[in-house]
């Protein structure tokens, strides 16, 4: 009994009604349709709105030819992009860098490529030329910037015109280094190469006390910075005793030393300290600032600006704005610089050059010390002194240099200072037994 018989039949009182075609009989009397046909095949509404706990699709594990593709959990069939062939045309013909595939979405999907991408894989298709895998320059559309709705291989820097470093011309490196060279070769090349070592900029001259050798010691450090092909600058803040009529310090380090620039910045009459020099005689005291601007003005014009003071560390020099007193030390921090202490050799000194070096290491001043008129015939004194100061030591002039013809003065000063202060005297020992 066929279909058709069966929608027909009649059996003794009963009324069967025919079912429509297509119909059947759910079992209990009740008519079930038939399933709905659908045209092609549906893609999973969990994968069309993101959702779903599938693994990512990897284009290096995609299927060969021939095998059949993998199912999901549910038993049915993936349904496949209509553009997936043209994907994966576009991933076999695009530049890769690195040996790695494009970007994937955040779920493990591929985003779909809109027609601009279409458009780009067919026309690969239809003949040209591809990227160059090597890392060559890729095509200008592809430079150009990712379609609407393709994920960029570098989401956090926007694609530009210009080739990446990698793709750059390789002659084109050495060419921009041999500019880079010409361009340093054009600078101006300082006078002297600085060594850091020695002393170079602002250096102050100060003295355990009066009359210790601080003109002739600043004489001898100009004389052998200048062998030593250093420009140099003598400034005196305050020459006091010109009543007296003897030579003046600018005067004794001219004669002797020559240096480029030789200044006194004010001169009183009386043999005091500056400050009091000035209120005797009535004159304007040296202001502090216009002090380190005259100082400040010469090192930017010299590589060695010496400046001698007066007396010892803390003999007031002048006043402030304020109109509180400045002392050299003062002077010495408020311009950063390195101090050079010149010490008797004798008896004394020892108590007098430990209480100018402490005072001077309490501000955060750099100091070192020179023996400003070493003894013809050193006594047991001279020698035990010297050990102690050796640390300490940068220089040793012998007494009377200041009397020496100014060629002899200017061709021996060097040996008697260390590197430190351009000079050639690197040995104690050796040069106590000359000394001696």
């Amino acid at each position: 009994m066929n279909a058709d018989s069966l929608r027909t039949a009649a059996y003794p009182g009963v009324a069967v009604t025919p079912l429509p075609r297509g119909w059947r009989s759910g079992g209990h009397g009740l008519p079930a349709a038939p399933p709905a046909r659908v045209p092609g095949p549906v893609a999973d509404p969990l994968l069309a709105h993101g959702g779903g706990h599938h693994m990512p699709d990897v284009p290096a594990a995609a299927p060969r030819a021939g095998e059949p593709r993998a199912e999901d959990p549910r038993g049915e069939r993936r349904a496949e992009d209509p553009r997936a062939g043209e994907r994966r045309a576009d991933e076999r013909h695009a530049e890769v860098p690195r040996g790695e595939r494009g970007a994937e979405d955040p779920r493990g999907e591929r985003r779909a490529e809109d027609r601009r991408g279409e458009q780009r894989a067919e026309d690969r298709r239809a003949g040209e030329p591809p990227a160059d895998p090597d890392g060559g320059e890729p095509h200008r559309e592809d430079v150009g910037g990712p379609a609407e709705g393709v994920p960029s291989e570098d989401m956090s820097e926007p694609a530009t015109d210009e080739p990446t470093p990698a793709a750059a011309d390789p002659e084109a490196t050495p060419q921009a280094e041999e500019t880079t060279d010409v361009d340093k070769s054009s600078e101006a090349q300082p006078r002297r190469a600085a060594d850091p070592l020695e002393w170079h900029g602002i250096v102050l001259v100060t003295g355990t006390d009066t009359e210790v050798g601080k003109t002739i010691s600043t004489a001898a450090v100009a004389a052998a910075a200048q062998a030593a092909g250093l420009r140099v600058a003598v400034v005196k803040p305050g020459q006091t005793g010109t009543v007296t009529g003897a030579p003046t310090d600018a005067e004794v380090v001219t004669r002797l030393a020559g240096p480029d620039t030789v200044k006194t910045l004010a001169e009183y009459p009386e043999p005091l300290a500056p400050l009091a020099a000035a209120k005797v005689a009535e004159l304007p005291p040296l202001e502090l600032y216009a002090v380190v601007d005259a100082i400040r003005a010469e090192a930017d014009k010299h590589d060695l600006v010496l400046v001698e003071g007066a007396g010892g560390l803390l003999v007031p020099m002048g006043v402030r704005p304020s109109g509180e007193t400045w002392t050299f030390a003062d002077l010495a921090t408020t311009l950063g610089a390195n101090v050079l202490v010149v010490a008797r050799a004798g008896l004394g000194t020892l108590n007098h050059t430990a209480l100018t070096l402490e005072a001077l290491s309490r501000r955060g001043v750099p100091a070192k010390v020179i023996l400003g008129a070493w003894p013809a015939e050193p006594e047991l004194v001279h020698w035990a002194n010297l050990s102690e100061l050796v640390p300490h030591l940068v220089g040793a002039l012998p007494a009377g240099a200041g009397s020496m013809d100014p060629g002899v003065f200017r061709r021996s000063a060097p040996g008697w200072l260390t590197p430190a202060l351009h000079g050639v005297l690197d040995n104690w020992r050796v040069w106590a037994e000359e000394a001696g």
